[in-house]
């Protein structure tokens, strides 16, 4: 898994892989096969964005300059998906370059006499919990953060050396309600209240940008394990590291299959009425649009909401190749049932949170043959990953997903980060800045 502060997770959760031309973006994907049994069988496929020709605008097309790629490019973009690469060179490579972050305050040099004399190493959680339509995620993102907790207490606690122990880590739980704003109260509290000296969250990026924002003004730690938002990362605020794969990596991965592997034309878009679809689709279309494949339709519709034929009839007319569901797996479900119902057999592909097993215990056998990204392999059988998933099964009496799976590890890379500090936290997010742009071997996969 690759690391990156403030911009981006880089290739986080997807397989590397080179191309003649030099790198290439790549991605996984995996197909959800229904049987009687209603089991979930995984078949991956891994895949590389390579350079297509863009349609003329003219009778002689520009010719792209003449250059060797670089060897990083911002969030791991694959080459036919740098815009206007066919015309000029970018004067400038944000996020990439070392001093894109570069942090001059004064922090390192602030002393908090309350977390000195705190029994506890306090350590804020803000993720959906409760009474929010995200919590199947926050849930499990918290029951990860947990399990590396509990970890680092068994082994002795902040400062241990080896018969002493030291502080034990205590984790401050906040829940993300799905209100504007909300996050900055809790962001204060973890702050004023309980001596926090970083913070691991959240899921939703309007929550998360609205913490950062918090953060910039008291300066502490975030790391981000949750959100798919990749704006979140392009706000150059120097206190944020981030490892789940974003909307850009999920864009280009269903992009590149969908209309280079698929040959497909056509496609349709179907949405919730949320940030999280909103961005994640507005991703999916720019790598479109540099691919020369503007989807056709985007229509629309809103959590909990229960029938889609009025979105469906309004795909069909437009006589679609495929389509994309951007949501989750409950809404998901129901539209693939209601889609098969009216004879429409398009293929359809969707990001990371329609692979749960809700998607086939609705839809049966209407989810065949159904694509979407995933940020974790299921199949994996590595050491690291079976004893992670072990331990979590007798723990939570459940399956660990890519959200347990991330926040396990951000949570063990910010632990390891305030070890190395004498619990100041300009000099925690320094230690955080080491991982920048750097794969880390964990659970979640390299």
């Amino acid at each position: 898994m690759r690391y990156s502060e403030t911009v981006a997770t880089a290739k986080a959760g997807f397989a590397p892989a080179k191309s003649k031309g030099g790198y290439s973006g790549t991605g996984r994907l995996h197909w959800m096969h229904s049987r009687p049994s209603m089991r979930i069988f995984w078949a991956f496929l891994f895949f590389l964005l390579v350079a297509m020709p863009a349609r003329p605008q003219s009778a002689e097309s520009p010719k792209a300059p003449d250059e060797t790629p670089a060897a990083q490019r911002y969030a791991n973009m694959p080459e036919d998906a740098v815009p206007y690469r066919r015309f000029a060179k970018p004067y400038k490579e944000w996020f990439v370059e070392p001093n894109t972050l570069e942090y001059n305050g004064a922090a390192r040099d602030r002393v908090s006499t309350e977390i000195l004399r705190s029994k506890t190493v306090n350590i804020g959680f803000l993720g959906p919990i409760e009474n929010n339509p995200e919590s199947l995620y926050g849930r499990a993102m918290l029951h990860g953060a947990q399990m590396a907790i509990d970890e680092a207490n068994a082994n002795g606690g902040y400062g241990a050396s080896g018969l002493s122990r030291g502080k034990p880590y205590a984790l401050k739980v906040h829940n993300d309600a799905a209100l504007w704003g909300a996050s900055s109260t809790e962001a204060l509290k973890m702050d004023f209240d309980e001596h926090v000296v970083a913070v691991l969250g959240s899921v939703d990026g309007a929550s998360t940008h609205i913490m950062l924002r918090v953060a910039l003004k008291l300066e502490f730690p975030i790391v981000d394990t949750g959100t798919t938002d990749p704006t979140v990362t392009e706000t150059r605020i120097p206190w944020v590291l981030h490892n789940f794969p974003d909307d850009r990596q999920q864009g280009y991965a269903l992009a590149g299959y969908i209309f280079k592997e698929r040959q497909l034309k056509k496609i349709g878009v179907l949405r919730t009425q949320s940030r999280y679809a909103r961005v994640g689709v507005q991703k999916f279309f720019d790598v479109a649009k540099r691919l020369g494949r503007v989807p056709v339709l985007e229509v629309k519709f809103e959590r909990g909401d229960q029938d889609f034929s009025t979105q469906l009839r309004m795909l069909q007319n437009a006589r679609i190749d495929g389509l994309v569901i951007w949501g989750e797996a409950p809404e998901a479900a129901l539209i693939l049932k209601q889609m098969r119902s009216m004879g429409m057999k398009q293929p359809v592909f969707g990001p990371s949170r329609l692979a749960y097993p809700q998607l086939l215990e609705t839809a049966g056998p209407a989810a065949e043959g159904v694509v979407t990204t995933s940020a974790i392999d299921p199949a994996r059988t590595g050491t690291k990953w079976r004893e992670f998933r072990q331990a979590y099964q007798e723990k939570f009496h459940e399956e660990p997903d890519a959200y347990a799976a991330y926040a396990y590890d951000g949570m063990r890379i910010l632990i390891g980060a305030i070890e190395k500090t004498d619990l100041n936290r300009g000099k925690i997010m320094d230690a955080l800045r080491e991982h920048q742009l750097k794969e880390y071997d964990g659970v979640s996969g390299l």
